[in-house]
């Protein structure tokens, strides 16, 4: 996957389990704003180099998370915005 040219990995939804529930992106995981951290990533055996994108419903949350897990160590996270953004842009190789 690519969102803006740029090799997307891991695809996680910051939203709650239940905006997830009702609407989410093929292949990605849920992992509430309030659950993520460094050590969510690790027991899910994302390594700290792998292309991560982030998303929530508008934004806010997925920039709040991106930076979050940049200052976990993570150094290839992206901020997706809302789901509509990563809809548009998100290609599949």
């Amino acid at each position: 996957m690519k969102f803006r040219n740029k090799k997307v990995s891991v695809l996680i939804d910051v939203r709650s389990r239940l905006e997830f529930f009702f609407g989410r992106m093929p292949g990605a995981i849920c992992i509430p704003l309030p659950k993520i951290n460094g050590a969510a990533l690790e027991s899910r055996g994302i390594a700290r180099d792998a292309g991560i994108l982030v998303y929530c419903a508008t934004g806010s949350r997925s920039a709040v998370a991106a930076q979050a897990l940049r200052q976990a160590g993570y150094t290839r996270v992206m901020d997706g915005g809302g789901l509509a953004e990563v809809r548009r842009s998100l290609r599949v190789d």
